[in-house]
């Protein structure tokens, strides 16, 4: 074997590239993998590909305590749920998982792996203060933000501010909308709420819809600030694609969902990133159905080479000019997705001061 200059971008596309690194290379692979919070799901990549017992020991080995840390994560969810479903009782008779929560409750084995960053639910805006005070009275108490970071939560945001538990450290966010407050205004978030699937393992509570719930994560990426996880994210939407559209109805549901919610472009740019980065094969109907939209294909190709940039290098290895580029120029488009035009400059002034100043540990400075 000898070295190469191999991204886990380009492992994730073809794993069986593995094969043919030194032992230096494959331990950049892990460190790469770790950092992007992407471990245990490489490890049933290289499942699914069939590679895994051609792999060398110390690689198997990083790998496997990789996706222990998602199982430890996973019988930690399913213990808080019962938590919830406990506190919640009488209160409110149902709530939905959405994101990294739902692919973990969803018996995808395709998912197994995905690790997450919080626990995160919707209920109905009615339902919140209720739900609040019990939660407040039984162990979780608020996430330390600054008093500005709470005005930006009231004013901008679809979700209370983070509750974090004051023993187990879970963090929970509750969402009363699917969408932040400002796309609200431009695309209809009800006919994501139409559908839903029940696994026993959530009950009382329920999941997305497997069109609503990519068109959802869809959206919520490219209307982001924060690209970290862009490789986790755009990966786990491949993966999506993969699985769901084996279904019957999926394609034909997606469009037609994808046409009630309003004009957007992150379905376009989840397909074709997908197919540009993994290879992903585009239905002939859904493809038709993109290739409607001058709009997208514009915004496709306007931000295509930045998208690209900040998904193949959030590696700090990688990181250079055109990289540090990209992520000001998405972030500054994410914020004017999120934000209103005139209160974006004092914002970043703000958020700028703000992280220049000493904070507690699990303080979170957003945006």
């Amino acid at each position: 074997m000898i070295s190469q200059q191999v991204r886990l971008i380009d492992v994730l596309r073809l794993p069986t590239v593995l094969l043919s690194l030194d032992s230096k290379s494959l331990y950049q692979i892990i460190t790469e993998a770790r950092y992007l919070s992407l471990l245990g799901q490489l490890k049933k990549t290289c499942v699914r590909n069939e590679i895994w017992q051609d792999l060398p020991l110390f690689f198997q080995q990083q790998l496997i305590s990789g996706f222990h840390s998602y199982e430890k994560q996973k019988q930690s969810l399913e213990f808080e749920h019962q938590e919830l479903t406990k506190q919640l009782h009488g209160i409110l008779p149902s709530w939905r998982y959405i994101r990294g929560s739902a692919l973990q409750l969803s018996e995808v084995e395709a998912f197994s792996g995905r690790v997450k960053n919080n626990i995160e639910i919707l209920i109905s805006k009615s339902f919140v203060d209720a739900v609040l005070q019990q939660l407040l009275n039984n162990g979780w108490r608020y996430k330390h933000i600054t008093d500005y970071e709470e005005t930006f939560y009231c004013r901008w945001s679809q979700q209370t501010t983070p509750l974090v538990h004051k023993e187990r450290r879970t963090e929970l966010a509750i969402h009363y909308h699917l969408l932040p407050k400002t796309l609200i205004h431009k695309l209809k978030e009800a006919p994501l709420l139409h559908h839903h699937t029940s696994p026993s393992v959530a009950h009382p509570a329920t999941l997305l819809s497997p069109d609503a719930m990519v068109l959802h994560q869809a959206i919520m990426l490219f209307n982001q600030v924060d690209f970290h996880h862009g490789l986790r994210d755009i990966y786990d939407l491949n993966l999506q694609f993969q699985h769901y559209g084996q279904q019957r109805l999926f394609w034909h549901n997606l469009i037609q969902l994808h046409q009630q919610i309003g004009k957007d472009s992150s379905l376009y740019l989840a397909l074709s990133l997908c197919h540009e980065l993994f290879d992903l094969p585009i239905p002939s109907n859904m493809q038709q159905f993109l290739n409607q939209s001058q709009y997208q294909r514009a915004i496709f190709w306007l931000y295509k080479e930045r998208f690209t940039e900040v998904i193949n290098n959030a590696f700090p290895k990688h990181q250079n000019s055109n990289y540090r580029f990209a992520v000001k120029s998405l972030r500054f488009r994410g914020r004017l997705k999120r934000m209103p035009i005139y209160a974006i400059v004092p914002h970043i002034i703000k958020r700028s001061v703000l992280n220049l100043m000493p904070h507690e540990e699990d303080e979170e400075i957003i945006y």
